[in-house]
Formats: structure tokens, C-alpha cells, sequence
């Protein structure tokens, strides 16, 4: 696309081709600009079209000689636009101006240059366009592929939640070096989880984590919390700007939501969850929040299943 720029660019800035229409009689702009190769249109100051070639017009599934005479904005007001926006930099004394507009299934580059009289007053305007449709699908395909690179590392790819990498991600971009907002952290861990993986297989197992996972997301604010998934039947909350009572307050809702899914572990038992609770202390080490969880939640399961402990 960066090749199409300076191609284009070089075109405008070819000083023959503006002498050349400066001096050519307006009856004769039309057979001259239907010889170029790209989509051309002439303008006067008020948009109104001196002449266009045929390339132009079938941008606008139209006709060359219909166009002649009209204002730009008859057939297309995002151009136009573009074409104000475009004044107003020549004015600015930019050089050029260049947008971008999709029309008919495609995408272009539009290019808007100022041909001048003697006194320095705009005469007309000359608008190239360039077809990059081709430069917008490999973009498209790159910026897939990213998002599919993206999603590899930092997804999980069972429950669709940020996976441990976007956690260390995330303490490192919003919390290391963000240390004026207070900040609380829930590990959610599932009780007997590995039991219920024997019980009923892998394969069930990973569709109670992707249910555990929505119900959990389902009940935090995104405007304060974000959840993790860390390991096998563990998740993470952090929480931003919370009481501590209101962070107990969540932890109960969260626990309360898990057992009354009704997950059957066995004849005897429901699926439920032990809950850590850490609020944040400084100074600290990234690694020390991951301790103090695993200790925080070590601590809830000492005292039985569906607990919480606030460490």
C-alpha cells in the first residue's frame, strides 16, 4: 500500500502533467485524462466535476459523460466528504491529502492534489484513485493471523478466558505499573474436581469448566473485575477499587453460584468451590500474588469444601 502512495504521489507532483491541464481548453480534459491509466477526476473548488474518465465513473457504476458537470456529492457523500476535509488541508498549504473509501465491493485510496493560477488561488482540483482491495485482504489475513497468534498464547482454549500468560500479562501492564489503585485477588478452586474428572470423564470435565467459566464471568462487573483461567480447576479474579467486605460480599455470590449449578460429583455430593481471597500489600513481587492465592485457598480447604479464607 506504501508502494501505491508513492507512485501516486509521484504522479501528482509531475509537474508536466499540471502544466498540462492548466493550459488544456476544459472541452479537451476529458479525451485527455480518459488516457491515464487510473481513475481521474477534475474539480472545481465547489466539487463540481470538469471532467472524469471512464475508470472513475465505473467506481460508481456510472458513466463518464454523465458525471461531467455534477457535484461530487449527487453520487457519493463519503467522497465528498473526503473532498471538504481535502480543501480545507489545501488551504492549511498541506501539499496533498489522501483518504480511503470502500464502494461497490471495493477498497481505494483516494488522492486529492491542487492545481493553482498565478496568483496562487485554487483553480481546480485533481482526485486519483487507487484500487487496494488486494492490499486490504492481505492486511485483513495478517491481522487474522495475529489475532489467531494472539489467541494461541493468551486464551484458554476450554473456557474462551484469558489463560495464565494474559494474567502475567496483565499484572505486568495494569498492575506493576499502576500501583495507585488498590486491587483484590479471588482464586476460585474447584472441590474435587479431579474426582469428578474419573467419575465422568476429561471430556465432561471440560464442559463444567467452560459452565463454571460463564457462570463466574456472567456475575463480574467489567468495569472492576477480570477473570483467569490459571490451571486445571482453578480461576482468578482481580479486582479493582473494592472494599474488602465488598470483595467477600463477591467471593460468597461466587461460591453460591458454583453449588447451586448442581455439578453431581457423585451419589453423595455437588460440585462446589474453595475460595482464597488476597488484597493486594506493597512492596511486591509479581510471583508473591500466585503464593499468596495458593496459600489463601490451601488455608479455605482446611476448612472444608465450599469455604472461603481471606489470607
Amino acid at each position: 500500500m506504501e508502494h501505491k502512495r508513492s507512485h501516486l504521489n509521484q504522479m501528482l507532483s509531475d509537474e508536466d502533467l499540471i502544466q498540462s491541464l492548466k493550459n488544456v481548453e476544459k472541452l479537451d480534459l476529458v479525451s485527455l485524462i480518459s488516457k491515464l491509466p487510473l481513475p481521474v477526476a477534475i474539480l472545481e473548488p465547489d466539487s463540481r466535476l470538469i471532467g472524469v474518465n471512464q475508470l472513475f465513473a465505473d467506481i460508481f457504476q456510472s458513466d463518464a459523460l454523465f458525471l461531467n458537470g455534477k457535484f461530487l456529492s449527487t453520487f457519493s457523500t463519503v467522497v465528498h466528504a473526503h473532498f471538504l476535509l481535502a480543501i480545507e488541508k489545501i488551504q492549511d498549504e498541506e501539499a496533498q491529502a489522501d483518504f480511503e473509501f470502500y464502494s461497490q465491493g471495493h477498497f481505494y485510496l483516494s488522492y486529492f492534489k491542487a492545481i493553482y493560477d498565478a496568483e496562487h488561488a485554487v483553480q481546480a482540483v485533481i482526485l486519483i484513485c487507487a484500487d487496494v482491495t488486494r492490499l486490504k485482504r492481505r492486511e485483513k489475513v495478517l491481522i487474522l493471523n495475529n489475532q489467531k497468534l494472539h489467541d494461541h498464547l493468551f486464551i484458554d482454549q476450554i473456557t474462551g478466558l484469558p489463560n495464565k500468560m494474559a494474567f502475567d500479562q496483565f499484572i505486568q501492564e495494569k498492575i506493576v505499573n499502576n500501583l495507585q489503585s488498590s486491587y483484590a485477588f479471588l482464586k476460585v478452586d474447584l472441590d474435587q474436581f479431579k474426582k469428578f474428572n474419573q467419575i465422568h470423564s476429561y471430556t465432561q470435565g471440560d464442559q463444567v469448566l467452560m459452565q463454571i467459566g460463564n457462570v463466574l464471568d456472567d456475575e463480574l462487573n467489567p468495569d472492576h473485575s477480570r477473570i483467569f483461567r490459571l490451571n486445571s480447576a482453578s480461576f482468578v479474579v482481580v479486582i479493582k477499587e473494592m472494599t474488602q467486605w465488598a470483595v467477600f460480599t463477591l467471593a460468597e455470590r461466587l461460591k453460591m453460584k458454583i453449588s447451586h449449578e448442581k455439578i453431581i460429583v457423585d451419589d453423595h455430593e455437588v460440585l462446589t468451590a474453595s475460595i482464597g481471597i488476597y488484597h493486594l500489600a506493597l512492596p511486591f513481587q509479581q510471583q508473591d500474588i500466585l503464593q499468596q492465592l495458593d496459600l489463601a485457598v490451601h488455608q479455605a480447604k482446611l476448612l472444608g469444601k465450599n469455604s472461603i479464607h481471606v489470607l
